[in-house]
């Protein structure tokens, strides 16, 4: 930052703050003063020409008298050289100049307005004699003193030349001396200043190297400075000391973090790779003994020994369920599981998995029925992963067994088409068991938990079933949710999105058959999505919704396609959880590129996994306009996007 841009110095604040007082005090007796000397020199030389008029109206009274003009001039040439008039000049009783001495150079007497003239009457003073007799030759003239008769005038005049030099002379000579007075008041004031400013300028140094990570203590010099800057060198020195234990501690807090952190992952690893390996070792054994088992109930068997061969194979094949479930969830957990491509019919495996259960729910006593709804193809083959599919009905079917001991179970299968070759299933597993809590719901889901713990815990298990659904069902692209009456039973239903087999028709979609017509591609619409399978569904449904779409599959490449055709897009689709850059912090760089570049705000829906407020808020403040709930079904989406731009 600039010293400008700062603000003004303190220095300089003081300086105009102790020289603005003299300045005014300098102008205030520089004008009274001056003006007191102007008026004495004006009155002085006034009063020294008048003095001389009056002084040489009786010297002259005789040579006027008597008419001597000699004596009258040489009084006259004497008077003008030793006093301040320019000429003097005698006139007698008619006005008539009778003696004149100007200075030597002549001036002009005619111009009387360029001079200031001083009068003094020359009188004749009566002649006293011893006797009685009267002078009959004296008359005074009327007006005058009665024992003294004028006989001229003493005229003695002075230019305003003379007086405007005396006033230059006072304005200049004292000028300088105020000027000399405020230039050494202003150097005093300012060495002050430097002595006050110098400490405070060493505090704001010593400031700047705390800032700057310099906790050295400095030495107090308290000779030359004031005890308040010798206190707070004082307490620098007490904070450079504290920080430098802040510092030290927060290194060593640091470091042991960074070793935690080390051996936490290192344990991680570690447990995921014994997990993983136990659970492999566990798996070979136990094949073993479900072969050995299978061979002994081919051998002729008592009704006894073959229910306790059919108690060991399912006492094994619970072992094996478990072992699997560990299995996989370390390998989620590492990031090592890698779903299945293959073909398979999406009916026959719901059918068979259901088929598998029926006779353990009828040994409870419990209805375990099969619904298919929606817009089935003739020939459901998809491509997916028929393995993790089975695992999760069987999973939420297991569960919806354990947990009902009167009643039923009921598994519900929805298909949904859309084009593209790609379709929605939704199954639902319901139960007429006793139901969950609504306290317990977030916490169903949470890894090694279950509702009944402790050790008279009405039903057993490892408490990954539902965790491990979860998390399988959101690897797969899809969601799960749950919704229970405590005492009459609980539904879980899951959505996964899944490609159709080349083999596969078209999806039978006939409900609403005027919405499957193209609309004109007049609007330009970006997919963001990992999934390669949710991103065809959405790319499909948009297709149909009037859009001309664009897809990748992480935020890194999203904001570079956005930054190179902004303009193109009408509407943004943003998975959150993505690789390399996720969904909140693309949105985030979206936004800020949009505002640096002056362009407008375009609508991005989030694509979430879940509708939980924590997630909803996280979209909305990151920079996303809306939220829609994957797998992406045509219809929320196209109410989705009609909230923010018109749809043709």
């Amino acid at each position: 930052m600039s010293e400008n841009s700062i603000g003004t110095p303190l220095s300089r604040k003081l300086l105009w703050l102790g020289a603005l007082p003299a300045v005014v005090m300098f102008i205030t007796l520089m004008g009274f003063f001056t003006s007191a000397r102007l008026e004495d020199a004006r009155r002085d030389l006034a009063d020294s020409n008048q003095l001389l008029a009056d002084s040489l109206a009786p010297s002259l009274e005789y040579a006027v008298v008597s008419g001597n003009t000699l004596a009258l001039q040489e009084i006259l040439s004497q008077s003008i050289r030793y006093s301040k008039a320019d000429w003097i000049r005698i006139t007698d009783v008619v006005g008539e100049q009778i003696g004149f001495a100007p200075t030597e150079s002549k001036p002009d007497i005619e111009n009387t307005g360029e001079f200031q003239i001083y009068q003094a009457e020359i009188l004749q003073q009566p002649l006293e004699f011893a006797t009685d007799r009267q002078t009959l030759w004296f008359e005074p003239v009327p007006g005058s003193n009665s024992s003294a008769l004028r006989v001229g005038t003493v005229e003695v005049g002075v230019s305003d030349k003379t007086l405007e030099a005396r006033r230059n002379d006072i304005l200049w000579s004292s000028l300088i001396v105020g000027l000399t007075l405020l230039l050494f008041t202003i150097l005093v004031i300012n060495h002050i200043l430097n002595t006050i400013l110098s400490p405070i300028n060493q505090l704001s140094g010593r400031i700047g190297r705390l800032t700057a990570g310099d906790y050295r203590a400095a030495k107090v010099n308290g000779r030359p400075n004031s005890r308040e800057i010798i206190a707070i060198e004082h307490q620098l020195n007490e904070l450079s000391e504290h920080l430098a234990s802040l510092q030290t501690s927060r290194d060593q807090t640091l470091a042991l973090s960074e070793h935690a952190r080390e051996k936490a992952e290192t344990a991680s690893h570690a447990k995921s790779e014994f997990l993983a390996t136990m659970s492999h070792e566990l798996r070979t054994p136990l094949n073993g003994v479900l072969g050995m088992i299978d061979l002994a109930q081919e051998e002729p068997l008592t009704s006894r020994q073959r229910d306790y061969l059919q108690t060991a194979r399912q006492s094994t094949e619970d072992l094996l369920t478990v072992i699997s479930d560990i299995l996989d969830y370390s390998r989620m957990d590492s990031g090592a599981l890698v779903l299945e491509h293959q073909i398979f019919n999406l009916h026959t495996l719901v059918t068979n998995c259901v088929a598998s259960y029926r006779h353990v729910a009828e040994e409870q006593g419990l209805a375990l029925t099969l619904n298919f709804y929606g817009d089935w193809p003739e020939t459901p083959l998809v491509n997916g992963d028929a393995p993790r599919i089975r695992q999760i009905v069987a999973c939420l079917l297991d569960n919806a067994i354990k947990f009902t001991t009167d009643g039923f179970v009921n598994v519900q299968l929805g298909c949904f088409g859309v084009e593209d070759g790609c379709i929605i299933i939704n199954c639902s597993v319901s139960d007429s068991g006793s139901g969950i809590p609504h306290g317990r719901v977030p916490d169903i889901f949470n890894s090694f938990e279950q509702l009944d713990a402790g050790d008279n815990r009405g039903f057993g298990g490892t408490g990954l079933g539902l965790s491990l659904v979860q998390r399988l069902v959101e690897l797969l692209g899809g969601h799960i949710q749950v919704e229970t009456n405590p005492g009459k039973g609980s539904s879980f239903r899951f959505e996964l999105p899944l490609e159709l087999a080349p083999q596969a028709k078209n999806p039978i979609i006939p409900e609403v058959p005027a919405l499957q017509a193209e609309l004109p591609l007049s609007k330009r619409a970006l997919v963001v999505e990992d999934n390669l399978v949710n991103q065809r569904v959405a790319v499909a449904l948009l297709n149909r919704l009037g859009f001309q779409t664009d897809a990748v599959v992480n935020g890194k490449e999203a904001l570079e396609q956005i930054q190179t055709s902004h303009s193109g897009f009408d509407v943004i689709l943003m998975d959150c959880q993505m690789p390399v850059m996720d969904g909140y912090e693309t949105s985030r760089h979206i936004r800020d590129w949009e505002a640096a570049s002056g362009l407008g705000r375009t609508p991005i829906v989030a694509l979430t996994a879940d509708v939980l407020p924590e997630t909803k808020k996280s979209c909305l403040e990151s920079g996303m306009d809306d939220y829609l709930s994957k797998p992406v079904r045509k219809d929320g989406l196209q109410e989705v996007i009609s909230r923010w731009i018109e749809l043709s």
